[in-house]
């Protein structure tokens, strides 16, 4: 089990960022957002810059952070939007083009894993919204297995899948090679689920990657992004059971949140040396 971070979440300065990671021995980045722009929509030499870059600095891209199926489920159905880190928005048929293109800026990065989701939430998960998202991933995992590429399905409380729980049960319909969950603790946290132990337990089979943020849910629902291990996710907990469950992914720092001092960097920087401390146990 080792630390990465997506870059973008310490500053869009991509020098800058690895800057950073070098200071918190950190070699390993999810890419996202580079300059202003996510990565998904640049051009080939703006992928190529970011890659050149990374590969001058000797450091290795676990995972290209697309917003894949952010969009509609319905698209005569409009729903609140959640963040998409400077992505364009697109709509549900144009998916399966833009997924060609992330596989695209996946090998020229170096990396076969897509960041995915489950289109924006509009009401309430129903057996039938359930059934059209295992139905949406079917030729996306086809599409991914014959190109080499696994999908991580990211549990987001935007999406129709927020909680591990809810994950978990599309994962397990899906039930093959090309797919898995990138699971992201802190967003069950913000759906309203308790990360740990239930959402963990429940997503586990299924777990590829971890994306780390922590927080604490006021009495309104709403959650304020903190430093690791000083909020409600249970970080401790978390790590000491992926270590029994033999767990050889990364943990990936996505703080959502900056410091007044030092602003996104700072905030970054100090949970990074917190989860690595987690880590070894400290």
């Amino acid at each position: 089990m080792d630390v990465a971070v997506l870059t973008d979440e310490i500053s869009q300065d991509l020098s800058e960022a690895i800057a950073v990671m070098r200071r918190c021995e950190v070699d390993q980045a999810e890419i996202r957002a580079v300059g202003g722009v996510n990565v998904t929509d640049m051009d080939d030499a703006g992928v190529e810059e970011v890659a050149s870059l990374l590969r001058r600095e000797n450091i290795q891209v676990c995972g290209l952070a697309s917003p894949f199926y952010k969009c509609d489920l319905f698209e005569d159905q409009r729903a609140e939007r959640g963040m998409t880190h400077q992505a364009r928005e697109r709509s549900l048929g144009e998916q399966m083009d833009f997924l060609m293109r992330c596989f695209d800026i996946a090998e020229k990065l170096g990396t076969n894993r897509i960041r995915v989701f489950s289109f924006w939430r509009k009401g309430d998960l129903t057996p039938e919204i359930e059934d059209r998202i295992v139905e949406m991933f079917a030729e996306p995992v086809q599409r991914a297995t014959e190109r080499g590429m696994e999908l991580l399905l990211e549990n987001e409380h935007a999406c129709f899948l927020g909680t591990g729980e809810e994950t978990a049960r599309v994962l397990k319909r899906l039930d093959g090679a090309g797919i898995a969950a990138v699971w992201d603790p802190g967003n069950a946290l913000c759906a309203g689920e308790n990360p740990f132990p239930d959402g963990y337990m429940a997503i586990r089979p299924y777990i590829r990657h971890i994306h780390v943020k922590d927080g604490i849910r006021g009495a309104d629902g709403k959650v304020t992004f903190c430093k690791v291990g000083e909020g409600q996710v249970g970080y401790q907990e978390h790590i000491r059971q992926l270590k029994r469950d033999g767990y050889d992914g990364l943990l990936s720092l996505e703080t959502h949140y900056a410091l007044e001092e030092g602003g996104k960097a700072a905030a970054s920087e100090e949970s990074l040396r917190a989860l690595a401390a987690m880590v070894r146990g400290d």
